[in-house]
């Protein structure tokens, strides 16, 4: 699985950018403060929501409330695209993922999840192995131990097994647990006894509920004979009281009913009087009405008298502007052919400007590019002595290796030699098997440390003047890179200044077929401006016309018809009015109306007195029936009273027998509550006493777990079944970089209880059998080994990732290193299909076949991509 794509919107300091990684050695190049480590700080995030700004907020460009990154990964068979989401506040968008298009999980932590099953990729692997954070590309191997425990969680099994880890916990509530237990038993015993007694006392208590039951059934066969009687008396009793209570209610309605019709009477007596006084009313308001009516048409007469003075003057202006307009309307249709014709000629000026512009333009960058032509320094001949050169370095390099090599064995022999003299305890040589005595073994003890001398001499010797021959070897490589980047520089401002050449004789004929365009242009200006005035006063007498005039003139004699209509109207009317006052007949009509409002009032009243009447007389009949009824219900209320009586002291002796009864039942169900209470302990009891085994079986099976998690059984597995396949995956590794490295040994140890010391290194092998510590590499070959056993270790617990991410690997790195790093990353090509390297370090693109450039305009970050 390789990341074909990473978008980030708003993300740190990116607006909206798109990065695609389309090499095998992808390169994010860029001075420092650009922006390019935040690509990166994208790829993780959306890998595994993992960030190193503090809070999560951080990532969220500045001045912005939401920030997203969408990352795409790719194989053969699938396309994942997983969309991580950032917002401040409470709203938010969830994350998701979708496997060729289709959504399979929403959600953060379902996501990362969902991404770890399809990938199965770990977050603690990923970030200690393929991607490598700034100033950390050898730091695996001062702290491998470490960072192989915290790969492989040793540290949980160790917590999982300490003294106050959670399985000792678990030990010891289950021992608290059996001691608990084993108090039971007398708690069991006491409460045996204590039913034994409460089940007696269930029984002598249902007997005397029994007896009370017998009592109450007494009192309710009497209670019930006399409650007979007393309901009859009850029933008589009801009707008496509410036929009474119906007849006093009658009689104080009928009171108020008597005064109400006394009073009604009296108001309405002078309504007949009222009604003969409103007769005139309805001729003194058809008098107003004509009043009103005249006032109105006056008001007409007089706006239309006014309406039609405004008028005619509109009219005489109207036909004045008009004829102003024909004056000067042969300067207007001047001016708009002129103008047509500027438009006209403005197209090919634009087209004079835009060429005349690009000619300038393309001279002053001819003029640039000739300087900058004058300035390079470039020897054809020094490229091909620098070449011979290299070559002669590097075969000289390669013999006095292989020279090193050899005497590096010569004296591992001698060495042997001496330590199988020294070890022989018999008087035989362990070589030949002859008789040896003490002389003859210092004597051969004495030549081979002089050996061992003059050899590690000449090898001293060897690798001082490989140190020599390599520091010439880099000084001619970068001699000879300045000078192919100077000859690639030189013919690349040869062909740009030919091609500028032929643009400006293209654009200078060009030029000639427009002609002296500017003069004409300038020309026709000139006469526009003498017409303008002309042309903006006709503008703003286009308004009057012919039309407008006739318009005005139609509604004239509209106005003065009807101003005549209303003449004819107004004549009768003011003759039938002389001599009538409105305020008059206004105050007559008012007094009128208040008249009729209050008959209005007294025919309410009126109906009202009726409608008393007919009520009054059904009163009365009402009355009459309720007295006869009263003195057919004959009511005796002592003898009422004396029942009552005797039922009330029989229900109380019943309440009193049933209160005890119910003490009685109550006491009862509490004993047998309390009974089942202590059965269902004594059942609980009986339970757990029987897991008294069960508990001490699961003791001594955590003692057994615990055992088997410690480092000597489960943690020893772990580690030697990985160590190997990671240590095979590493050889194979290494195998493919040209490294005087024959095989590379780890070694790793479990966690050893509080202390938290652990041993764990790595071993080297060269090609001549030699055995070194890591400290004694080079800077270069630890290098290589660093990212190889980075790699291995991917390789081993994570089988599909094939990306490996390099942020600012050349950070604290010499020119030398650098030199390294380029051609160990060329060889790691094999290894995995697609790197990805940031750096401000222009050196590490000789190993990129894709470049992705990122600089900083103000406070945005901008990428653009280079072949």
């Amino acid at each position: 699985m390789r990341i074909e794509k990473v978008l980030l919107n708003n993300f740190i300091s990116h607006e909206k950018s798109e990065v695609e990684f389309k090499g095998e050695v992808n390169v994010i190049i860029g001075p420092n403060g650009a922006g390019k480590s935040s690509i990166i700080d994208a790829i993780v995030f959306g890998l595994f929501r993992e960030q190193s700004r503090g809070v999560v907020e951080n990532l969220i460009r500045r001045g912005m409330n939401r920030s997203s990154v969408t990352l795409i990964l790719t194989d053969d068979k699938n396309k994942i695209l997983i969309e991580r989401n950032i917002s401040k506040g409470n709203s938010s968008i969830e994350d998701r993922i979708l496997v060729n298009g289709k959504p399979i999980a929403y959600g953060a932590k379902n996501v990362s999840n969902e991404l770890e099953k399809i990938l199965g990729i770990d977050k603690d692997v990923a970030l200690s192995t393929v991607i490598v954070k700034q100033d950390e590309l050898d730091k695996i191997l001062d702290n491998f131990q470490d960072t192989m425990n915290s790969i492989l969680k040793l540290e949980l099994i160790e917590k999982l097994i300490d003294s106050k880890g959670p399985i000792a916990e678990f030990i010891k509530k289950l021992e608290n647990k059996l001691e608990i237990l084993n108090s039971y038993e007398l708690q069991y015993n006491d409460i045996r006894k204590k039913l034994e007694e409460k089940e007696k006392r269930v029984k002598t208590l249902k007997e005397e509920i029994l007896k009370i039951n017998k009592e109450i059934e007494e009192f309710e066969r009497e209670y019930q004979k006399l409650n007979n009687e007393f309901q009859i008396l009850e029933n008589k009793r009801e009707e008496y009281i509410k036929t009474k209570t119906s007849l006093e209610e009658r009689k104080k309605l009928l009171n108020k009913l008597k005064e109400e019709i006394e009073r009604l009477e009296k108001e309405t007596k002078e309504l007949p009087i009222l009604e003969k006084e409103i007769e005139e009313l309805e001729k003194l308001k058809d008098i107003k009405r004509k009043i009103e009516k005249y006032e109105l048409l006056l008001t007409n007469y007089e706006e239309l008298k006014e309406n039609i003075s405004d008028l005619e003057k509109e009219i005489e202006e109207i036909e004045k502007n008009i004829n102003r307009k024909k004056e000067i309307e042969p300067y207007y249709r001047k001016y708009i052919s002129l103008q047509d014709d500027k438009n006209k000629l403005e197209k090919e000026y634009n087209i004079y400007r835009e060429l005349k512009g690009k000619k300038d333009s393309k001279l002053q960058s001819l003029e640039r590019l000739k300087g900058e032509l004058q300035k390079i320094s470039f020897n054809p001949n020094k490229i091909n002595e620098l070449e011979n050169k290299i070559n002669e370095l590097e075969k000289t390099k390669s013999n006095l290796e292989q020279k090193n090599g050899e005497i590096q064995s010569m004296i591992r022999e001698n060495l042997e030699i001496i330590n199988n003299i020294k070890s022989v305890k018999t008087n035989r040589c362990p070589v030949c098997g002859r008789p040896i005595d003490n002389e003859h073994r210092n004597k051969i003890i004495e030549e081979a440390n002089l050996k061992v001398e003059e050899l590690r001499k000449e090898k001293g010797y060897i690798e001082s003047r490989l140190k020599e021959i390599i520091l010439e070897l880099n000084k001619a490589k970068l001699d000879y890179k300045k000078n192919i980047e100077e000859k690639a520089k030189y013919e690349k401002i040869i062909i740009q200044i030919k091609e500028y050449e032929e643009d400006i004789s293209r654009l200078e004929k060009e030029l000639e077929k427009l002609g002296d365009i500017e003069k004409t242009k300038n020309e026709i200006e000139k006469e526009l401006e003498k017409l303008k005035d002309y042309y903006d006063e006709y503008l703003k007498l286009s308004k009057f016309s012919e039309d407008s005039a006739k318009v005005k003139k139609d509604k004239l004699i509209e106005y003065k018809r009807k101003k005549d209509e209303i003449e004819k109207e107004l004549m009768p009317l003011k003759i039938e009015l002389e001599g009538i006052k409105k305020d008059e007949i206004e105050k007559r009509v008012n007094e009128l109306e208040k008249k009729r409002v209050k008959i209005e009032y007294l025919k309410g009243l009126k109906s009202r007195l009726d409608k008393d009447l007919e009520d009054y007389q059904n009163l009365m009949n009402e009355i009459e029936i309720l007295e006869r009824k009263l003195i057919e219900i004959s009511f005796d209320e002592n003898k009422y009273n004396i029942l009552k009586n005797s039922l009330e002291i029989l229900q109380n002796n019943i309440n009193g027998k049933k209160l005890e009864k119910s003490r009685k039942e109550g006491e009862l169900n509490s004993e047998i509550n309390e009974i089942t209470n202590l059965k269902n302990q004594l059942n609980n009891l009986e339970e757990q006493l029987k897991s008294r085994e069960k508990i001490q079986n699961a003791i001594n099976k955590l003692r057994k777990i615990r055992e088997a998690l410690g480092e000597n059984r489960l943690q020893s597995y772990i580690i030697m079944a990985t160590k190997q396949i990671i240590e095979n995956n590493l050889n194979d590794i290494i195998s493919k970089f040209d490294l005087s490295i024959k095989n590379v040994e780890i070694e790793l140890a479990p966690k050893s209880g509080k202390s938290r010391s652990s041993k764990g290194g790595i071993i080297v092998y060269t090609n001549n059998g030699e055995q070194l510590p890591i400290v004694s590499l080079s800077g270069g070959e630890k290098i290589a080994i660093s990212l190889a056993l980075r790699l291995a270790i991917a390789r081993t617990l994570m089988a599909n990732v094939n990306f490996f991410i390099l942020d600012e690997p050349t950070v604290n790195l010499d020119e030398l290193r650098k030199t390294y790093l380029v051609d160990i990353i060329k060889g790691i090509k094999e290894t995995v299909p697609q790197i990805i390297i940031v750096t401000h370090d222009e050196e590490i693109l000789a190993a990129a076949d894709y470049v992705i450039r990122v600089e900083k305009r103000g406070n945005k970050s901008i990428v653009r991509e280079e072949t």
